[in-house]
C-alpha cells in the first residue's frame, strides 16, 4: 500500500523548504565572501545591493531594492557590483521561481492521476432516484 501526502500538505512542505532555503541564502553575504577573494569594498557592497534589488525585481518578498546612487555615479568598482550582482541574482530568483512552478504543477498532475487511478478501481455505482429504485425493486422480486 502506498502512503501519500493529502495534496495541501505536500504544498506546504514545499513552501517550508523554500522558505528555509531563502532564509538561508539570505543570511550569508556574497559580498563578505568576493572581499575575501580580492574584491573592493566598493565592488562587494554594490554586489550585496544589487542582488538585493535584483531579487526584488524577480519578485522576491523578503528582499529590498537598495542602491547608493551617489557610489553608483562616481564609483566604477560599486557600479559594477552592483550590475553584476542584481543580474546574477535577479536571474538566480526567476530560475528558483520557475523551478517552484513546475514543481507545483507536476505535484497537480500526480494528484489528479492518482485521483482518476483510485475512481478507476471503485466499482461504478449509478445514483438512482428513488423511482427507479422501486421499479428496480419490483423487477427483482
Amino acid at each position: 500500500m502506498k502512503i501519500s501526502f493529502p495534496p495541501c500538505r505536500k504544498v506546504l512542505l514545499l513552501f517550508a523548504f523554500i522558505g528555509i532555503a531563502a532564509f538561508l541564502f539570505s543570511c550569508a553575504s556574497e559580498g563578505q565572501r568576493l572581499l575575501k577573494e580580492g574584491a573592493s569594498p566598493a565592488y562587494a557592497q554594490g554586489y550585496d545591493d544589487g542582488c538585493s534589488s535584483g531579487k526584488r525585481s524577480a519578485g522576491d518578498m523578503f528582499s529590498q531594492f537598495h542602491k547608493n546612487v551617489r557610489l553608483f555615479q562616481q564609483n566604477q568598482d560599486y557600479r559594477q557590483g552592483w550590475n553584476d550582482g542584481h543580474e546574477e541574482c535577479r536571474n538566480e530568483w526567476r530560475s528558483m521561481d520557475r523551478e517552484r512552478k513546475l514543481y507545483i504543477e507536476q505535484q497537480r498532475a500526480n494528484d489528479e492521476h492518482s485521483l482518476i487511478e483510485n475512481m478507476k478501481k471503485q466499482p461504478y455505482v449509478p445514483k438512482l432516484s428513488p423511482r427507479q429504485i422501486e421499479e428496480l425493486n419490483r423487477l427483482g422480486h
